[in-house]
């Protein structure tokens, strides 16, 4: 446990000190948050209560925007994408009703035709 808290303590100083400007491409920054949990989002897991506070340090860090760009049909068959929406609004970076993430249509969007 405290191993896996001061890992996400490191990814999330590597984060921070990095100069990443906005609005430059994620690059695999999304995978660290998809990474930092696991317990939130696995297909074959109970739901937790709430996501740990590492997982929501690095949603709040990383943004839901990166996580979105690397989620792939791999990445989608492994985890549960209503539970990742969950997640990003448990973080306070939920995602608009409507968007896209991956494949996965966030609900709640107006249907466009």
């Amino acid at each position: 446990m405290k191993e896996q808290i001061f890992c996400q303590f490191l990814v999330v100083m590597m984060l921070l000190s990095s100069s990443q400007i906005q609005g430059e491409r994620c690059n695999d920054s999304g995978i660290e948050v998809l990474r930092g949990c696991p317990d939130s989002i696995d297909k074959e897991l109970p739901t937790p209560p709430r996501p740990s506070q590492g997982c929501c340090t690095l949603v709040r860090i990383i943004g839901m925007e990166c996580v979105c760009e690397v989620i792939n049909k791999e990445i989608e068959a492994a985890i549960d994408m209503q539970k990742l929406v969950n997640v990003a609004a448990a973080c306070g970076r939920p995602l608009a009703p409507g968007s896209q993430c991956g494949s996965y249509l966030v609900p709640g969007g107006m249907i466009r035709h």
